[in-house]
Parts: structure tokens; C-alpha cells; sequence
């Protein structure tokens, strides 16, 4: 099983803010543009829409850490490394995902550094950053952060930049600084086969040097991080770190959409999928976690279909109700998050969280309270809200992942969404590190050490 894992969006929200109504949801929907952005590698206007995000809720970690990627994108890698340094200051160890998050500090300043062109400072944080992600898991991150290590390695090599000839603006590296990025390469590849800019790098270098007795890119290394196929859509292990509370209550989505739209990777519909998880989740939690279940259908005002308070269900009447629930309605969403906290004991010292299933936005107005204040207020009670979604992350989206952000940002949970063209549960914070996957430019045979010296190649700099 994974461990709980932060990505962005799962985030820390410090200090409260004075701002007028709706103000922390238009602050999400920014940052939320700003991210699909920054993937479609629009950073200028990436940028302009972190900015405004940070503007609206300057303490928020994620927005500060997102600018400060961006900013190195746009040319303005200073101000980004210095805002990097601010957001450290957010960072506690009480924080249970400290660890997550510290991994993230470090691995965005190497890559801002990297942007900048300072590719031996951006080695040490890099390493850094694997260091602390080895202790906790994931391997598409360890392969992402492999990757740019590699990059840094590589173009930090060879006494830098050569001078103008025929040849254009170049930098020198040996032979052994390639053997020494190619490692890493194949090591990014060992965690992620399917890495693109890893697959790229590592088959480039490989030609280039001539190796023809090509390593097992599948050598277990790390074979206990190295994710395996599951019956349910790919990472679905990811949905268990979910269950690890004291307090669980299923907030299951039983609307109509849920039944008409399909997961087309799966050949069933979203409902089928969310039973299945449901119940996977179910068979997995510890024998003390203690269970209550809601549902989302109906219309606004209308009682809820399903709803168990904790401990009121034993494990075999909570799968039989998640197997026969029967799709109603529309999504009251917010209704029936306002009633949820009676789901759960009195107590002060059980860890209680809502898992959320869903495929849309809040429908009701739920006598006019605005989600993200209704979400502080949850936090103050010390419930978790986190969310697996079957929206996929596009514009037509903007407005429930707005919502799905606070909810998850102001009580400390996270954010999962079932992406069909991979057919697996994907963080969508993740793609703010997803577009840190830098590709080495082209590299040439030289002689510019005359020729006594063999090993030498140039490396010719993108632009800019």
C-alpha cells in the first residue's frame, strides 16, 4: 500500500483572510486555469493567473509554490527562488505530510535553478529531493525527479560555455558525464518505463555513445515502490491512503450523470466504478476504523437516501449497501456536506474524514453559504475531505474543481481524478510537476581539446 502522499492541492491554508464573499473560490478557479496553463506550457499566462491566486490568499503554500515555478518559466527566476524561500516558512513538522512537502520544496529549486540556467546548484536540492522521496514512496516521482537530475548533471558538465565558432554557442561534456546522466536516466526509467522525457533522454545518450548491450530497463531496483496492475483502474492503491482515519463515512455521488456517463477505459459507468472502489477501499481498512455512509441524489431540500452515522453498519451491511444503491437525482452537494458532521462521534481525539466520489459541482444554494467558508468551518472540527473525482481536469471543469479545491485545501485532504486516457487515479497537483520533465538538447562530436582528447561532445542550448 502507498503512503499517504501529498500532492498539490492537498495543501496547507494559514491564517485566516479577510476577503469578500466567494473570494477563496475565485482564488481556486485561478490557480486551477493557471495550472492547465502552465501543462499546455502557456507560462506567461500561467503566471498571471498564480498570481492572482496568491494575490487573493498570499498564505496559501500551493499558490506561492506554483508562482515560484512559474516565475522561473517566464524569465523571472530570482523572484521565484525568493518566494520559494518565503514558502518554506509556511512548512511545520507538525504537518503529517511534512515529509511530502519538503520533498516538493527541494525538487522545485532544483528545477528553478535548473530554469535558470544554474545547473550545479540544482543538483544538491535535486538529490535531496530523491532522498526524501525514496522514504515515503511513489515511483512516478522518483522518476520525474531521476530524470531532471540527470538533465542537471549533464549540462553542468564540461567547463562551460565555449566560445562562438563555426559551430554556434555550445557547452563541452566527456564521455563520463554522459555514462554518469545516462545512470540516471535509466534509473528514472527503472521507476517509470513510460516516462517520455526519461525514454528520450536515455535512448539519446545511448545512440549517442554507441551502447548497444542495453540494460534490463525493468531491473527491480526498488521493486517494493514499482506500482502492479490492479483489476480496478491503474494506481487504484492510491485511493487507500483515503481510509486512514479513525472515523470513516463514504460520501458516495448518486446522481443520475453517474449512471448515463461511462469510463470508457473500463467499459462500465462511472457508478459501477465508484461501487468498486468503494468496496476496495472497505476490504482494506483496519479492523477499528469505524464507518458511516452517506449519498448524494435526490434534489435540493430532499432527504438523502443513504445515510448511516459511524459504528452503525457492520462490514457486511456496509457492503451490501454499497452494492445495491440506486442512482437518484442531481447533486445536493453542499446540502449534504452542511448535514455531515452528525455522521460522526463526539469525540475530540479520533481522526475522522469524509471520502467523497463524485462526478460534478454543487447544485443548491444551500441557504446562500459559500463552500470554501462552509470547508473552514469543517476544518475547525477537525474533519478531512478527500475527494476522488471521474471529472477530467479541463476548462469545462473549472468551477467543480474550484469547489472539490477548497474543500480538499482548507481541511487538509486531497484530490484524485480518473484520467481515461491512462485509465488511473491521478493527482491533479501532479501536473504541476508532470511539466518538470526537461529533455537534453542536441549533442555533436567535437574536437575543440584537439585530438587527443576523444571523448568530447557539444552540447547546443535551447534558446532563451
Amino acid at each position: 500500500m502507498y503512503k499517504r502522499l501529498y500532492i498539490p492541492l492537498a495543501l496547507l491554508l494559514i491564517g485566516s483572510f479577510s476577503m469578500p464573499f466567494g473570494g477563496q473560490k475565485a482564488a481556486f478557479k485561478a490557480h486551477y486555469k493557471g495550472m492547465l496553463l502552465y501543462g499546455e506550457g502557456h507560462y506567461q499566462r500561467a503566471v498571471r493567473q498564480f498570481e492572482e491566486a496568491h494575490h487573493i490568499i498570499p498564505g496559501n503554500y500551493n499558490f506561492a509554490l506554483s508562482l515560484a515555478v512559474g516565475l522561473s518559466r517566464v524569465g523571472r527566476a530570482t523572484e521565484g527562488l525568493s518566494l520559494l524561500s518565503k514558502a518554506a516558512g509556511l512548512l511545520s513538522e507538525r504537518d503529517p505530510e511534512y515529509l511530502q512537502k519538503l520533498a516538493y520544496q527541494h525538487f522545485f529549486k532544483g528545477m528553478i535553478l535548473s530554469y535558470a540556467g544554474r545547473y550545479g546548484d540544482a543538483i544538491r536540492p535535486l538529490e535531496e529531493s530523491i532522498n526524501l522521496q525514496r522514504q515515503i514512496g511513489e515511483p512516478k516521482l522518483l522518476s520525474i525527479y531521476n530524470n531532471a537530475l540527470g538533465y542537471a548533471i549533464m549540462l553542468n558538465q564540461g567547463g562551460g560555455r565555449h566560445a562562438q565558432d563555426s559551430l554556434g554557442m555550445h557547452y563541452h561534456v566527456h564521455e563520463r558525464d554522459l555514462l554518469r546522466a545516462l545512470n540516471y536516466f535509466d534509473r528514472a526509467l527503472t521507476y517509470d518505463a513510460a516516462n517520455p522525457a526519461a525514454l528520450y533522454n536515455y535512448y539519446l545518450l545511448r545512440d549517442t555513445l554507441g551502447i548497444s548491450d542495453v540494460k534490463e530497463l525493468y531491473e527491480k531496483r526498488d521493486s517494493a515502490l514499482v506500482s502492479e496492475a490492479q483489476a480496478l483502474p491503474g494506481n487504484s492503491n492510491r485511493a487507500l491512503q483515503f481510509a486512514e482515519y479513525d472515523e470513516l463515512v463514504f460520501l458516495l455521488d448518486i446522481s443520475g450523470s453517474m449512471v448515463m456517463e461511462s469510463v470508457a477505459c473500463m467499459g462500465a459507468t462511472r457508478f459501477a466504478v465508484m461501487q468498486e472502489t468503494a468496496l476496495f477501499v472497505l476490504d482494506s481498512l483496519p479492523g477499528h476504523t469505524r464507518l458511516g455512509l452517506g449519498a448524494i441524489g435526490g434534489d435540493c431540500g430532499t432527504p438523502p437516501k443513504a445515510w448511516d452515522k459511524v459504528g452503525a453498519l457492520s462490514r457486511y451491511d456496509m457492503r451490501y449497501r454499497l452494492r445495491f444503491l440506486v442512482p437518484d437525482g442531481t447533486t445536493p452537494l453542499l446540502e449534504r456536506l452542511q448535514a455531515s458532521p452528525e455522521l460522526f462521534s463526539g469525540s475530540d481525539t479520533t481522526r475522522k474524514s469524509i471520502f467523497l466520489i463524485s462526478d460534478g459541482a454543487n447544485v443548491c444554494r444551500a441557504g446562500g453559504d459559500d463552500i470554501c467558508a462552509w470547508a473552514e468551518k469543517l476544518a475547525r472540527q477537525r474533519i478531512t475531505i478527500n475527494i476522488l473525482t471521474f471529472l477530467g481536469a479541463s476548462y469545462d471543469n473549472t468551477n467543480a474543481f474550484a469547489e472539490y479545491g477548497c474543500l480538499a485545501d482548507n481541511t487538509g485532504g486531497q484530490i484524485l481524478y480518473l484520467d481515461n486516457y491512462r485509465c488511473s487515479y491521478e493527482y491533479f497537483g501532479a501536473s504541476l510537476v508532470e511539466s518538470c520533465l526537461p529533455r537534453i538538447p542536441a549533442l555533436r562530436r567535437v574536437q575543440c581539446w584537439g585530438p587527443a582528447v576523444k571523448g568530447l561532445w557539444a552540447v547546443f542550448p535551447e534558446p532563451g
